[in-house]
Formats: structure tokens, C-alpha cells, sequence
């Protein structure tokens, strides 16, 4: 029989053994098994069954088998659910405790022993004296550790302190049937004096009441005292008094309702700690920062390529313009993607406009794109990191911001990109992009980084002035490239590890995830031409072509097809020319149209207004400071030209005067317009012009004095003889 074994319980409903039994011994040479009693099996039935726990019985092999046939006897199971969690618990003295119990019970233990205890004299006593003689304990402890065995089992566990059935701390102890009062005394009590209002105790009413309440009122952020001072006075103040101001609470007397020390008590044991620290903040900020972690983030994920998690946050570092270095531009905004199966960053995007679908399609764009062209619009040197080289992915991991609009939804159905969302306030569900923008951050405060800011320790007035920093955007993206680089290559992902992996020499490194999982096929990879991703990605502008060249924002550039389909020419007979064109904004030397066969690229004109290197935030500065400048030039020119209206006026003005008084001195010949300019590119107008001039009224004292001369006349009439023509006189 099955029921036939050692430490096995039977429900038995017979007459004469109704109730619990535990087989303790089965001696294979005989009829005879032993049972141990438990316990009763129906308050309400009357039998003859022992009353005392641990009596053994002796019954015969058949009455057994008959029973079973039956239907009278059954196995059961009788497990103690408690016992694992005693041990957990048991510490100090309860656990030296425990370890004295099992060495008493050593005999008791051994099923070979008390089976020959039982054969031999019938009962247990041989077993009794062989432990009080090897250890210092009591008969009765004997006796009551043997019903301990009997009763939960013969195992070490069941020899266990029960601590948690008795009077011992956090054992509710309500004040009820004229029980005093438990904890310690007063301070009147303990020099024995009368307490005029003595506190009495929390009994079981107070419990409930006051977890009632406490349940409804306890909100986020409020103290103890707090909820103290709301519950007693929703629970406790029954009198109100009218006043001239309303209403007042009339409180009881002290002593009448539980105490701060009792109230704290009631909450503790009512509720646990870990929903005392629930309620005591938000379900968001908990499930944030509190919440238990119930998994990774790459849970779920098939492989690299299959699941990329997109973030952006504030750079903590100042930057300067490449226009200028003078200026300060500010704290740019770093949007990082990182592929959640390998934890690799997979692309990144600086820029200085603030968060929005717009700057994060440059951001897909950076990481979709060929990574060598990139590189090259930011002028660092590539490394070929991770290989394959990233593409789009098939979901994309996405908060509910900028991703959340119709312009994101309308680009990723046109690209065929799948997106996810996070609820709402919850960037801890892709926490992997969070500690990426830490790493950046410490890396840069770590490398004193000029401008850099450390923004978890700004309590500390570790505040770093703007006119600290060094880097343009162009120079921080390079840093970045550095820094996320190194991470990909050397990043340690051990835990990551499999036995697999490690046979096949697989490096632990995020690169090394990313190549392992395409090498072994169940990676995801998408290929997406350039055009489609130029134009569903990068900002759309318009360029504008006129007669004198095609122009962006004041830019020129020029492309092979303007010069095919002819723009100037075209704005010269029919007026100006507007295209779309594509551009990316970290680099004003590129432009992407599209034309009948795809996009063609135009180029900043080597002699343009600025390098191909500026960003078109930067030049947007330029314009600005220009436009800034504008009135301050405007108003020198004003300045100037007022001056040099009244220095024309008094030239003029001057210029009338001597010719009055000329003509007023003159009494020679009148020439001719012909005969004067002769005379002035002569030889002898010339001598005569050489002469010093001197302003005022002695301008012409030379002249004048040579006129009258008997000289002069003969000189003149040389000198008509030979310009004017003969017969002219």
C-alpha cells in the first residue's frame, strides 16, 4: 500500500481512529504499523480516538488496506507554509535555538531508531532517555518537540521556533476585556505620580477606524504628522461651538484618542512597508524611480536592428559660433539613437534649436545615412565601429512628444518605419537611452570639458559661467563621435554573455552584440535609397533661382542642374525661379533638388558669404548680429552724408563768388568755350596756371600783376595769332 510509509498523513473516518494519523514507523517484518495522532478530523464527531498529539497507535496491515478499500482512509498532504519563511527570519538567538532542538531530537529523527524503539518496548521512552542523556534539556521539552514531529512532520524544519505565534514584537495586542495598556509607562507613572489625563489604549475599533481613513486621506507628500492631525480630527472631534467666525472644533480631552506613537503603530502593522512608500509619492514619480524592475529593456527584442529606442535631452555644456568665437550659442540639444537589443548607439544629432519633429528626422536621417557621408558633413574621421553599418530598424522606441504628431506619422508610413510609444512620463521604460545621455555628460564634465556642466550636482553651486566655454557645435559633435564610439567599442556586456557566444569568441562589447547577431541572421536590416531618405528626412527649403544665381537664405550655390534646365536664363525672361531642395542643417555647403532622374546635389559657391562648414543656425546668427548692426550704419551714413551736403553747398557757394567777382574784373577779349580750353592746355596757359593759387580775394594777384605789363599785350596777341583761325580778327 501506498499509505504504508514512513512520515506520510492519513484521514482516516473509522469509529475507533477517526481523525489524523502519521505513520512514524513500518517494520517490514510484521503486521504492525505505528500511528502517530494528529489532530481531530470533524469537530462535531464523536470517537474514541486519542485526545492528546503524538499518542502512538500500533494498527494491523489489513485493517489499513480494508479501511482503504473503503473509502475510509486517504492520503493527504499537511504542509506547514510558514516553515520556509521562519528560516528566512530566524537570526541570533532563535537560530542557536533551532540548532539545540535538531541535536535533541537527533533519535527521533533517524526512522531507524524509533522503529526499533516502537517493536521493541512499545512506545517512545528508550528514545526519551537516550536524549535527556546527551543533552541538558527537560522531559517535558522532550515530549514537546516529539509532538512538534509528529504534528508538522519529521524534518528539522518542523522543530523550528514559532516566534511568529506569540506574544513577541508585532504581535497585535488591542486593548479589550479590561486589559491594560501595553507599551511603556508614563513619565507620571514612572515616578509615581498621578497622570492627570492618562492615555489609554488603541483597541481593535480605533484600529479600524483608523485605517480607514488613512487609506482614503493619505495622499502624496503628506507627512505622518500631517495625516495625524486629518484623521484624529475626522475620527475624534464630535463637539462643534458657533462663533462669530463659523464653526469651531471643540478638540477632546488628551488622553481620550490614540496618541502620535499609537497612531504610528497602527499604520505600520495595518499597512506594509512597501505600500506605506507607495502612498507616499506619486504613481509616476514611483513608477520611475520606486517601482521594482521586472525585466531589460531587451526583453522581448529578436535581435540587433529589430528595436531602436530615440531620446533627446539638453547638452550640459556651453558652445561658441564658428562665425565667431566671441559669441556664445548657447546649450545645444543631443538627440541619441541606441539599438536596444545590442545597446549600441547607432546615431546622434546635435543641434540648436529646441526639440521637435524637425530636428528628430535629421537625427533618423544621421543614422539611416551612410555613416562615411555623415562623417563627412561634420568633418570627422570615420570609423567603421560597427558593421554592418546601421539602417533603419523595423520599430522605432519613441516618447509622446515630437514623435506624437501628423508630420511624424505621415514620414514613417511614407518610409515604411514601424513607431512605438512610451506612456506618458515614463522615460524610464527606455531608461537604456537615459544612462547613454549620462555617460556623454559625465564624460565631459569628467573631461573638463571648457563650458561643460554638471547637472546632478548643481545643489552644490557647481555652476559653470557661459563665457567658460570653447567648443563650436561642429567641435562637440566630434567629441561625441569620440565618446560614443569608444563606448561601442569597449563598453563591458558580459552579462550579456551566453555560453554560445563565448565558444564562438564573440567580444562583449556592444559591437561586438551587433555584429554577432547579424553574423548569425537574426539581425534586421532595411534598405532605404538615399532620395527617399534625403527627402522624407532632411529639412525641406526653398531654393530660389534668379537671373543672378540660385540662393538659399542669401547663399549661392550652384549645381549641374541649373546649368541643364537653364534657371538663369529663365529668371532673366520670366522672373525668378522657386525649387524645392533638401538640406541638412549642421552643413551649409550641401543642398539636395530633386530633378526628373532624382536628386542632384548643389554646392556653396567657392566664393560664397560663408564656409561650407558653418551650420545654417550659425549663419542665421550672422544675419542677425548684421541686422543688429544695420541701424548703427545707417546712422553713420546719415552722419556723414548731412557733412558732406554742407561741404558741397559751401564749395558751390564759393565756386559762384570768385566767378562773380571774375567776371566783374575782367576787360579783355571774351573767348570762346574753344578759345578758353586752348588756352588751358597751351603751354603758356599752362605756365600761367602753375602759378601758386591763394584763396580769397588775391587768387588771381599773379595774373592780374602780369597784365599789366607792356609784355602782356605782345603776349597775347601771340598768342591769338595762334589759336584763333586767320581772318578771325
Amino acid at each position: 500500500m501506498d499509505c504504508l510509509t514512513f512520515n506520510a498523513v492519513l484521514r482516516i473516518e473509522a469509529p475507533t481512529l477517526d481523525g489524523f494519523y502519521r505513520v512514524v514507523a513500518v517494520p517490514p517484518a510484521t503486521d504492525i504499523v505505528w500511528l502517530a495522532y494528529i489532530g481531530v478530523r470533524d469537530e462535531g464527531a464523536v470517537a474514541n480516538a486519542p485526545a492528546v498529539v503524538g499518542t502512538t497507535t500500533p494498527v494491523d496491515r489489513y485493517t489499513l488496506r480494508s479501511l482503504a478499500e473503503a473509502a475510509l482512509l486517504t492520503i493527504v498532504d499537511l504542509d506547514d507554509p510558514g516553515a520556509l519563511g521562519r528560516e528566512e527570519a530566524l537570526e541570533g538567538k532563535g537560530s542557536s535555538l533551532w540548532e539545540h532542538h535538531q541535536a535533541v531530537m537527533v533519535p527521533f529523527l533517524d526512522p531507524v531508531q524509533l522503529q526499533e524503539a516502537l517493536v521493541t518496548t512499545g512506545g517512545i521512552g528508550p528514545l526519551v532517555q537516550t536524549a535527556l542523556r546527551d543533552s541538558d534539556t527537560s522531559r517535558a521539552t522532550v515530549y514537546r518537540l516529539w509532538r512538534l514531529l509528529c504534528a508538522r512532520g519529521f524534518t528539522g524544519l518542523s522543530l523550528m521556533p514559532s516566534y511568529d505565534q506569540c506574544g513577541a514584537p508585532g504581535v497585535l495586542r488591542p486593548v479589550e476585556g479590561g486589559r491594560q495598556k501595553p507599551g511603556v509607562k508614563s513619565p507620571h507613572e514612572r515616578v509615581g505620580a498621578e497622570d492627570p489625563f492618562p492615555q489609554r489604549g488603541a483597541t481593535q475599533e480605533d484600529r479600524i477606524k483608523i485605517a480607514a481613513h488613512v487609506g482614503r486621506q493619505w495622499k502624496a507628500g503628506m507627512t505622518t504628522a500631517g495625516l495625524y492631525d486629518e484623521v484624529i480630527r475626522a475620527i475624534y472631534v464630535r463637539r462643534y461651538v458657533q462663533t462669530p467666525r463659523g464653526l469651531e472644533a471643540v478638540m477632546p480631552p488628551p488622553g481620550t484618542f490614540p496618541n502620535k506613537r499609537q497612531f504610528r503603530h497602527i499604520v505600520e502593522t495595518e499597512f506594509k512597508a512597501l505600500e506605506r512608500a507607495i502612498r507616499r509619492t506619486t504613481t509616476g514619480h514611483w513608477n520611475r524611480n520606486r517601482r521594482g524592475l521586472r525585466g531589460h529593456s531587451y526583453d522581448g527584442v529578436a535581435g540587433p536592428g529589430h528595436a531602436y529606442a530615440i531620446d533627446s535631452t539638453i547638452g550640459d555644456v556651453h558652445l561658441r559660433s564658428a562665425v565667431n568665437r566671441a559669441w556664445v550659442v548657447g546649450r545645444p540639444i543631443v538627440y541619441v539613437i541606441v539599438d536596444v537589443w545590442s545597446t549600441a548607439v547607432v546615431g546622434f544629432y546635435v543641434c540648436l534649436r529646441p526639440p521637435s519633429w524637425r530636428a528628430a528626422k535629421i537625427a533618423l536621417y544621421s543614422t539611416f545615412a551612410d555613416p562615411a557621408a555623415i562623417a563627412e558633413l561634420w568633418g570627422y574621421q570615420y570609423r567603421p565601429v560597427l558593421e554592418p553599418a546601421p539602417t533603419a530598424p523595423f520599430t522605432l522606441w519613441c516618447d509622446r512628444g515630437e514623435y506624437l504628431s501628423a508630420g511624424a506619422r505621415e514620414t514613417l508610413l511614407r518610409l515604411g518605419f514601424n513607431s512605438a510609444f512610451n506612456p506618458a512620463y515614463r522615460p524610464d521604460l527606455k531608461g537604456l537611452v537615459e544612462v547613454l545621455h549620462r555617460i556623454a555628460k559625465d564624460a565631459q564634465f569628467s573631461d573638463f570639458i571648457p563650458g561643460a556642466i554638471d547637472a546632478r550636482r548643481l545643489e552644490l553651486d557647481l555652476k559653470t559661467d557661459a563665457r567658460e566655454s570653447a567648443l563650436t557645435l561642429r567641435e562637440y559633435v566630434q567629441y561625441l563621435y569620440m565618446v560614443f564610439t569608444q563606448y561601442n567599442a569597449h563598453a563591458n556586456r558580459e552579462d550579456r554573455m551566453t555560453s554560445e557566444m563565448v565558444a564562438a569568441g564573440v567580444r562583449a562589447t556592444p559591437a561586438g552584440l551587433w555584429r554577432f547577431g547579424h553574423e548569425m541572421g537574426f539581425g534586421f536590416r532595411r534598405h532605404t535609397p538615399h532620395d527617399q531618405l534625403a527627402a522624407g528626412l532632411l529639412e525641406q527649403t526653398t531654393l530660389t533661382a534668379r537671373r543672378t544665381g540660385n540662393f538659399l537664405e542669401s547663399l549661392q550655390y550652384d549645381g549641374d542642374l541649373a546649368v541643364e534646365e537653364q534657371w538663369s536664363a529663365q529668371a532673366r525672361n520670366f522672373g525668378v525661379l522657386e525649387r524645392t531642395a533638401y538640406r541638412f542643417p549642421g552643413y551649409a555647403g550641401k543642398l539636395w533638388v530633386p530633378g526628373a532622374t532624382g536628386l542632384h546635389e548643389f554646392h556653396l559657391r567657392p566664393n560664397g558669404r560663408t564656409l561650407p562648414q558653418i551650420t545654417f543656425d550659425e549663419w542665421r546668427d550672422t544675419l542677425g548680429v548684421a541686422l543688429l548692426q544695420r541701424s548703427q550704419r545707417e546712422y553713420e551714413r546719415f552722419c556723414d552724408a548731412v557733412r558732406n551736403l554742407d561741404a558741397r553747398d559751401d564749395l558751390v557757394k564759393n565756386a559762384i563768388a570768385e566767378t562773380t567777382a571774375a567776371e566783374a574784373r575782367s576787360s579783355g577779349p571774351v573767348l570762346t568755350t574753344l578759345q578758353a580750353r586752348s588756352l588751358e592746355t597751351s603751354a603758356v596757359g599752362t605756365a600761367l596756371l602753375a602759378q601758386p593759387v591763394v584763396a580769397g580775394p588775391a587768387a588771381h594777384t599773379g595774373i592780374l600783376a602780369a597784365a599789366e605789363t607792356s609784355d602782356y599785350d605782345a603776349l597775347m596777341d601771340d598768342l591769338l595769332a595762334g589759336v584763333l583761325p586767320k581772318g578771325a580778327a
